[in-house]
């Protein structure tokens, strides 16, 4: 049987590490798959001919990964996602839109917006939806949908029952734990798996040094009265992400030696980082 892990990259919720490892862990055999167009377009029809003409390919990262993954004869599909706490990823898409050298619509109003100002064109409903329930969007059958907001609900129902067959949804907030628990998950059918990491894509943000809590307060703070309007158009991916972050919570706790196997990866992380130095 041929087994082949297929990553979902959401926008700004550290899928650029995740890529980093499952490069480090198959070389040639992993494609950052970057034709956007042809996934968009064609959905699980291209990815089915992808797999099919690279017989060699062990590990997949795509911006556009589709709902419909094909069903292949003698091969064993993986599909993995990371979710970000919404707020913190608001701040996050910001950083990156305001630093990136790139031409879209999203970098131009950061670079001539505050942060502020930002999120609050990024809540008008005409507006492409990357910081309005877009995790939840993503993992519906509805990807990155332009969905009005009183149709959000059944999108919401279809991607938290999505998440819940996965045998893991990683947490951002919670790397390394997610990665452990990969890890166990999946080295049974890829033993060469390694998700240690050296992180990648990180915003020179200050902030994002301090301590979770801290950052949510600032960004409330930071945002003001938007904030209610904020929380509303994220209500969904809030709770798709408190959904996941106990059901992760539940694994971990009940993954024998749990906290030495986190132990041994962020040994194996330090060293990589040291041989970098």
């Amino acid at each position: 049987m041929r087994n082949i892990i297929l990553h979902g990259h959401i926008f700004k919720n550290a899928g650029t590490s995740l890529d980093w490892s499952l490069a480090r862990s198959f070389g040639d055999a992993f494609l950052d798959h970057r034709d956007d167009q042809a996934m968009r377009r064609h959905g699980g029809r291209h990815l089915a001919e992808l797999l099919a003409d690279n017989h060699d390919l062990m590990a997949l990262s795509s911006h556009h990964l589709p709902r419909d993954v094909p069903a292949l004869p003698g091969v064993r599909l993986h599909c993995i996602y990371l979710l970000r706490h919404p707020l913190l990823r608001i701040r996050s898409v910001y950083d990156f839109e305001r630093e990136q050298q790139a031409d879209t619509l999203g970098a131009r109003a950061a670079k001539r917006m505050s942060f502020r100002e930002y999120v609050a064109w990024r809540m008008e409903p005409d507006t492409p939806p990357t910081i309005r329930n877009f995790q939840t969007f993503y993992l519906s059958k509805k990807n990155r949908s332009r969905a009005r907001p009183a149709r959000v609900l059944p999108l919401f129902f279809d991607a938290l029952v999505f998440a819940q067959s996965l045998p893991v949804v990683g947490i951002v907030e919670l790397y390394d734990q997610s990665m452990v628990l990969l890890e166990e998950k999946l080295r049974p059918y890829l033993p060469t798996l390694d998700l240690a990491y050296i992180p990648q894509n990180v915003s020179g943000n200050p902030v994002a040094a301090i301590d979770e809590g801290q950052r949510l307060a600032l960004i409330l703070q930071e945002l003001g009265d938007l904030g209610k309007t904020v929380i509303d158009n994220n209500s969904h991916d809030l709770a798709l992400y408190q959904a996941a972050l106990e059901t992760l919570t539940v694994a971990t706790s009940r993954m024998p030696d749990f906290a030495g196997k986190l132990a041994d990866f962020r040994e194996r992380c330090r060293m990589l980082r040291g041989k970098r130095r």
